[in-house]
């Protein structure tokens, strides 16, 4: 069940995403999305504020997305968090929105049957 105060409902997602700040290619590694954003595990965080391109490539999707988002929140990390960012889609397309809402959906359901 989502919190209230979020937007739209998060599942786990495990794989490397491809990001650029500015034209510096980094990479980091995915733990959830959501239709809004997705938070990135990395020890080399950027400031908050700061505007990303996005690669993503959801499972059984052929096809990949390009996205800017925007570093909403940073964990520097310690016992009970691992370090990353959570980072905001800016321009998602309406379509890959849907994409990624139906993705999320599927985790859902396939953790309740679990």
């Amino acid at each position: 069940m989502k919190p209230e105060h979020r937007e739209f409902a998060r599942a786990p997602l495990s794989g490397p995403i491809r990001f650029f700040e500015w034209n510096e290619a980094r990479a980091a590694d995915a733990v959830e999305i959501s239709a809004s954003g997705i938070f990135l595990k990395t020890t080399r965080l950027l400031a908050e504020g700061s505007l990303v391109t996005l690669r993503l490539t959801l499972p059984g999707l052929k096809r990949a997305f390009t996205v800017l988002g925007k570093v909403v929140r940073t964990v520097k990390g310690g016992l009970l968090a691992e370090p990353g960012m959570g980072v905001r889609f800016m321009d998602l397309q309406p379509g890959d929105r849907d994409i990624i809402h139906a993705y999320v959906q599927r985790r859902i359901i396939e953790a309740e049957a679990a």
